[in-house]
């Protein structure tokens, strides 16, 4: 991916998908719900994504009660989330029932349950969290609740990139994709040191997404974006 011919850009992608609405990218992986809101100029790139069917270890709710307690709660949300700020209201709201709810971006002192992902969540999810005892995988509840998988990011394209354009990323993304595990060792030097995982624990948590979007997980991805639909 480093031999690309293009400027990069590293950024999470609820902030790539800010940016792609002021028109700065021309792709990158987008937050699924970004991706709902920008069809209009962007259209999916190959079939490149990020799934899981099940637990998804880094997009967590941590509570101080148990979930069907939380009626009435004050939910803080992680500011880096786009489409996990959105699940965990459809979970929480249409799958458990609960209302009274008020959410709020960030860390705000008080929150009966606070929505974690990325490094933050695999963190604590192995030291614990102070003060918030119950942890609920977002990925397992929504393999519960439609049993399906969860489609958490799209690798998207504005559609005036050129198909030769397309064709050079389309093929970096999938040689990257074949190879990872050949590169765990720098994966792991790179990036385990910050949650505290060895190779084997890298290993795991990478398999556990699916990296290629087939008809099962479009299942998933539809539903999802029908169930916003009707809430919106």
């Amino acid at each position: 991916m480093s031999a690309l011919p293009f400027d990069v850009v590293r950024e999470v992608p609820r902030e790539l998908g800010r940016l792609a609405a002021s028109g700065v990218p021309t792709c990158g992986p987008m937050a699924v719900v970004d991706a709902f809101r920008l069809r209009d100029t962007y259209e999916p790139l190959g079939d490149f994504g990020i799934a899981c069917e099940g637990p998804a270890h880094s997009v967590l709710l941590f509570a101080k009660r148990e979930l069907g307690d939380l009626a009435g709660a004050h939910v803080a949300v992680t500011e880096e989330s786009s489409t996990s700020a959105r699940l965990v209201r459809l979970l929480l709201e249409d799958h458990y029932g609960l209302d009274g709810l008020t959410y709020e971006r960030g860390n705000p002192g008080g929150a009966s349950a606070r929505l974690v992902i990325g490094d933050e969540a695999l963190r604590a999810a192995a030291f614990g969290l102070d003060d918030y005892p119950f942890v609920y995988d977002l990925g397992a509840e929504w393999l519960g609740w439609q049993a399906l998988p969860f489609v958490f990011a799209r690798w998207m394209v504005a559609k005036s990139v050129p198909a030769a354009d397309r064709a050079v990323i389309e093929a970096a993304i999938a040689s990257s994709l074949e190879s990872w595990e050949d590169r765990l060792d720098d994966i792991t030097a790179r990036c385990g040191h910050r949650v505290d995982l060895d190779r084997d624990g890298v290993h795991r948590y990478l398999s556990t997404f699916r990296y290629r979007i087939g008809p099962v997980e479009e299942m998933g991805q539809r539903t999802f974006e029908e169930l916003l639909k009707e809430r919106d």
